[in-house]
Order: structure tokens, then sequence, then C-alpha cells
């Protein structure tokens, strides 16, 4: 079924800081940075910077079940955000999603946004010069194609093992390169003893 990002979803601003995010060791909340999204989309929450929100709107924080999407910037990726157990918002240079028909799962909006389709569009569609951004417009209007829920239940768990086989991969090739690192300082220490 084709539809837009509109029809099966809300699509509401980062919270509005002010300049810089100023970071607060003892801070109340914690934000989501464009540096705090990877390339696959997923969200490092480790090292997301602590806050205090401040203001009279009421933050928009995140919940499990929704999409952010950077649209600042040469990456527009989205992030599913999964189990969160602390109050956080996402800054600025995103966009909040809240997925509203239930025959869609986030995850799988979150996939089709950091698919090549939609990344064209988003490449086609991006203003700025010196940095590109996403329009709001533009994002509500991205097209997407939206299959049975089993499909898409199919899709994601595909698309989650493939994340972790990537990890998998990339944790044994640093720790290659880590046994390398070793070998060559043990024959260069051993070279020097002669």
């Amino acid at each position: 079924m084709n539809k837009t990002l509109s029809d099966i979803a809300i699509v509401k601003a980062g919270h509005p800081f002010r300049g810089k995010i100023p970071e607060e060791v003892e801070g109340s909340a914690f934000v989501v940075q464009i540096r705090d999204i990877d390339n696959d989309g997923i969200i490092h929450w480790h090292q997301l910077i602590r806050t205090n929100i401040t203001g009279r709107k009421n933050p928009d924080w995140l919940q499990k079940g929704d999409v952010i999407f950077a649209a600042r910037g040469e990456r527009n990726l989205a992030g599913f955000v999964g189990d969160i157990d602390r109050p956080t918002v996402c800054a600025p240079h995103y966009f909040l999603i809240k997925v509203t028909d239930k025959s869609v799962l986030p995850e799988f909006i979150a996939w089709q946004l950091n698919q090549d389709g939609a990344q064209r569009y988003f490449a086609n569609s991006a203003e700025g010069s010196a940095q590109t951004s996403i329009r709001r417009a533009v994002l509500e209007a991205t097209p997407l194609v939206i299959p049975n829920i089993e499909k898409q239940n199919i899709i994601v768990e595909f698309d989650n093992k493939v994340k972790q086989e990537k990890h998998l991969l990339n944790a044994l090739i640093d720790n290659r390169s880590k046994q390398m690192q070793g070998i060559a300082k043990e024959l260069l220490d051993s070279g020097n003893q002669s």
C-alpha cells in the first residue's frame, strides 16, 4: 500500500534549545544529538549528554515506539526509540515522528526512511548549500510502501539480525587489528633490544 509519512504519523520538531546545548553533569534530562546516531540508525544511548530542560512548554519526551529523524547535515537518518528509561528529548536538528496508524510498525518506518529510495528523495529535496536540511513538509510527504504487518515484522527482524552481524564482525575486525598492533609492538621491542 502506497502512503506518505503524514498519512500514518505525526511529525514534530525536536526540542527548541537556543544555541549550544548546555551540558549539565547533574542535569535532569538527556539529549539525543546528531553525533549520537550511527550510519545504521542506531541511537547510542550511553553517550548522550545531560542537561536541564527550561521553558514553559512541556517537552516532547521520547517514548518507546518513537522514531527520530536527522533533518540537518549530510546524513538524514532515522532511529527507532526502543526501551527508554530516562527523560530524553531530541535536539532541534531532529524531527520526532509518532506513528499513529496501528497497522504500521515504527521500527519498519525507521528502516524504510534509511533505505536508498527514501535517501534519494531526501537528497533531491534537501535545501541549503553550506548545511543542507530537510523541511517538515518534505519529510511528511515522503513516499512509503507499507506491506502487511507480518511482512513488516519479517523485515524488521531481518534488519536487526543484519545489524547484530555487522556489530559482531566489526568487533572481530577491531580485535584482529589490536592483535596485529600487539605483534608489531612485540617485534619492534625485540628488535630494539638486540
